[in-house]
């Protein structure tokens, strides 16, 4: 699914548009003039409807957090192509490489009924810390930046897109729109890191919103962000998705 001409909506599940398998999140693929990276990668079963969609092997896998729905096919990825980077916030990482099942909360959603209960984080051991600033060009004036967001979960990481076009925000679990979050009752949700990722998001200048679940928004989307910012001003956290 076309979106942009620098990005593409590889993958969906049941919160969202329902194009792949129910646990994926939104897998995005996004496009310069010289190399492409992907945005998040789905639970894993969806592997190969990625790659055969994207058309390309992308440079770079960009995890949002560590979260099985979005992190949970970044092994198979990996094995896949031999060259991929993947990237994950630090806090993250050890979890990710050791397909950690309690420390990526994936042990309270099978016991949610989330995931099955023969779901498997497998370990993906290649990937690496990716720091807050940290950019990535993409050729033909796209440049990629890491924007440090905890809150959601340890790691979090939200990803910054600026193109001579447009500016788009991918999001993962951090804010979605209408100004909408993902508070869980999980060990490393933590409210006032929360808060404080969602005031510094408000400060981007943002035209799309690609979150990691739910709707899109393409145009004008500084106000789903600026929506959140005035909730946390008011001492309140914003409307949860779960």
């Amino acid at each position: 699914m076309r979106l942009t001409d620098h990005v593409t909506l590889l993958a969906s599940g049941a919160a969202g548009f329902d194009l792949t398998d129910p646990l994926d999140c939104h897998v995005y693929l996004v496009r310069g003039s010289r190399r492409s990276v992907l945005v998040d990668a789905g639970a894993g079963r969806s592997a190969d409807t990625v790659l055969r969609l994207g058309g390309t092997a992308p440079d770079h896998l960009l995890l949002t957090h560590g979260h099985a729905d979005h992190a949970g096919g970044a092994a198979a990825l990996a094995e896949q192509l031999p060259d991929l980077r993947v990237l994950a916030g630090a806090a993250a990482v050890r979890w990710i490489a050791e397909g950690d099942e309690q420390g990526l909360s994936v042990d309270k959603g099978k016991a949610a009924g989330v995931y099955p209960a023969d779901y498997t984080f497998r370990p993906c051991p290649r990937v690496e810390p990716i720091a807050d600033g940290t950019e990535i060009d993409l050729g033909g004036g796209a440049v990629v930046r890491a924007v440090a967001t905890p809150g959601h979960a340890d790691g979090h990481t939200c990803y910054y897109l600026v193109t001579p076009d447009y500016r788009a925000l991918f999001s993962g679990d951090c804010v979605f729109t209408e100004g909408r979050i993902s508070l869980q009752n999980l060990h490393d949700c933590r409210v006032p890191e929360y808060a404080a990722s969602l005031t510094r998001l408000a400060a981007l200048d943002v035209d799309a919103l690609f979150p990691g679940h739910h709707e899109v928004s393409l145009t004008r989307a500084g106000r789903h962000l600026a929506a959140a910012r005035d909730t946390v001003a008011r001492g309140l956290m914003p409307r949860s998705t779960t």
